[in-house]
């Protein structure tokens, strides 16, 4: 683990995910300097821990009424936040691939593997979080 935090800060993280995103994407896509799906993911990665936190706070605070009443409510706002999201990380993003690929193309094989299973974690338990914490406890009152 401790290959895994000296080679790799926290900041790095979302741009380090875009990097190796944007890497399987454009062995698919025409290669440009940005890859909209890379960029999406990372986006839709960022909405959904946001929403698992926000969630988690409307669970414990809220019945059910209140939780759709809210919901309702600033639906509108929810799909605004996340347009702004995506659109703030296009420009984070945008031609910064090449700068990314000269600081991570030497990675060893063993950071390599260890940062993609930080990558995929960062996918994989905000998609999940949600629904488990739902089926584990009742909170239909």
């Amino acid at each position: 683990m401790y290959l895994v935090y000296d080679s790799m800060k926290i900041k790095d993280l979302y741009p380090y995910m875009y990097y190796r995103l944007a890497t399987w994407y454009f062995k698919y896509e025409k290669k440009s300097n940005i890859s909209y799906g890379a960029s999406g993911l990372v986006s839709l990665s960022q909405i959904l821990i946001l929403l698992d936190i926000g969630g988690t706070i409307f669970l414990l605070n809220y019945i059910r009424s209140e939780r759709m009443v809210l919901f309702n409510k600033y639906l509108p706002f929810y799909i605004t936040f996340l347009i702004i999201v995506a659109f703030i990380n296009d420009f984070i993003f945008r031609n910064k691939y090449d700068k990314y690929d000269q600081k991570w193309k030497n990675e060893s094989e063993n950071e390599r593997t260890m940062h993609g299973i930080i990558i995929a974690l960062f996918i994989i338990i905000p998609l999940i979080y949600m629904p488990i914490i739902l089926n584990i406890f009742d909170f239909s009152g």
